[in-house]
């Protein structure tokens, strides 16, 4: 079995493990569906050979299929959402009659269903990458009670609670969006300043966004604010000829966290006027300002793929290495 306090997790059966660094290479690459074909034949030999899907060869599989399937999902509903055409020519009553043919379709389908037995096609990539992650955060969080300073764990496990945020977020959820991104940043401050700068640079980012989501734009400028105190404190501690480029990749970033903080900025003070507007229009002289929970529907653009740093090109070339090295499989 492999060592839990190892950083590098090691995968003992050769077949698994070619299968892990193949679909490790794709989700670095991006190519995602590739990634997750990879990726699950890696989880599926595991769980067969060791008769659990929970044990600790199965981390980083769960770590980077998860990945594969939520960026795979995002890609997936943008595309579907750019082919959503209304029609508007069309009858309501016409309308009526085609929604109650399709609702007699769907309960005719659902009583021929045997219920006994799962039906994976009808999960989508967002909430299987959820429960991909859920198990992969259940299997490091054990780790950590024996190895509570070991930096790779409590890196995983804030990625982790990242990437259930950003599904959590795709889904409307945001209050768990919220709670994840919150856990993230704990975990993240128990670093060491060189490497929690850009890993809190995208979760300040993210919160931002949320609060933005829910309204809450004063809590979003403090979090815009502490992304960028984030990459400014990073780009000072980068120093030498060497990482010139990666000085300016920092810097670069930052007009468009700028650009959100400033639209959180002004959302305080319509916020402010449109209260008052209420009030005027109330015949009342009141200043206090009302609060309003519901969500926006603007769009928001979201950069945190490009504050992480790029992975440079001689990880591929050890991924590469480590899949030529030969494994001794299990007795």
């Amino acid at each position: 079995m492999a060592s839990a306090s190892s950083t590098h997790i090691e995968i003992q059966d050769e077949e698994a493990n070619t299968s892990f660094m193949l679909g490790k290479r794709d989700v670095l690459l991006h190519n995602y569906q590739s990634a997750c074909d990879h990726l699950s034949k890696a989880c599926e030999r595991i769980v067969k050979l060791r008769e659990s899907d929970t044990v600790v060869e199965l981390a980083e599989p769960y770590f980077y299929y998860g990945q594969a399937l939520l960026y795979l999902g995002l890609s997936e509903q943008q595309v579907f959402g750019s082919d959503i055409v209304k029609d508007e020519d069309n009858d309501e009553n016409d309308n009526e009659e085609e929604e109650k043919e399709k609702e007699k379709v769907e309960e005719e389908e659902e009583e021929e269903a045997d219920d006994s037995i799962p039906d994976d096609e009808h999960v989508n990539d967002l909430e299987r990458a959820f429960e991909i992650l859920e198990c992969a955060h259940m299997i490091y969080s054990k780790i950590l009670e024996t190895e509570t300073n070991n930096v790779h764990i409590i890196t995983r496990l804030g990625d982790l609670h990242v990437m259930l945020a950003d599904i959590c977020n795709e889904n409307g959820d945001h209050e768990n969006a919220l709670s994840h991104v919150l856990k993230a940043i704990e975990l993240q401050e128990t670093l060491n300043e060189q490497q929690r700068y850009r890993l809190l640079a995208e979760s300040y980012y993210k919160l931002g966004l949320i609060y933005e989501l829910i309204n809450k734009f004063s809590e979003a400028v403090d979090s815009f604010d502490k992304a960028l105190n984030t990459i400014r404190q990073a780009i000072e501690q980068i120093t030498g000829d060497d990482k010139e480029n990666e000085r300016e990749e920092l810097k670069s970033l930052l007009p468009a966290i700028e650009l959100k903080r400033n639209d959180a900025q002004a959302s305080i003070a319509d916020k402010y006027l449109i209260a008052q507007a209420r009030n005027l229009i109330s015949g009342t002289n009141s200043t206090s300002h009302t609060t309003d929970n519901s969500t926006t529907e603007t769009s928001v653009k979201d950069i945190t793929l490009t504050i992480r740093h790029k992975r440079p090109i001689t990880e591929l070339e050890k991924i590469d290495e480590e899949n030529k090295k030969p494994k001794t499989e299990e007795n």
